[in-house]
């Protein structure tokens, strides 16, 4: 080979590294926007959350008494003063006799 032909298939090599490199470069500028970065973290954090989700809902149902004492505690918490008020609500006055009708004093 001459060397005109390998100053011509050098040439064409760097050309063709140069394209890659500038697709590279292209590629990386897309994925470094603040929007595209966004993107990315929005759905890294939804499929944590689904991870998540799903690893709560088998441990559910394995193991429902947590679960359950959870529960119950959220509703104690947020029902605590009407079932205080069940607890001390004042006991009903008995009715009072109507008064007897007055007699004339003779």
């Amino acid at each position: 080979m001459s060397t005109r032909d390998e100053l011509i298939e050098a040439e064409a090599k760097a050309r063709a590294a140069r394209d890659a490199l500038t697709q590279t470069l292209v590629t990386l500028q897309s994925r470094v926007t603040p929007r595209a970065l966004a993107r990315e973290a929005l759905e890294e954090i939804r499929e944590t959350g689904i991870e998540f989700g799903r690893a709560a809902v088998e441990a559910a149902k394995r193991n429902p008494g947590p679960l359950l004492a959870v529960a119950a505690a959220v509703v104690a918490l947020f029902g605590r003063h009407r079932i205080a008020d069940l607890f001390t609500a004042a006991p009903a006055a008995a009715p009072t006799p109507p008064p007897a009708p007055e007699t004339p004093d003779d």
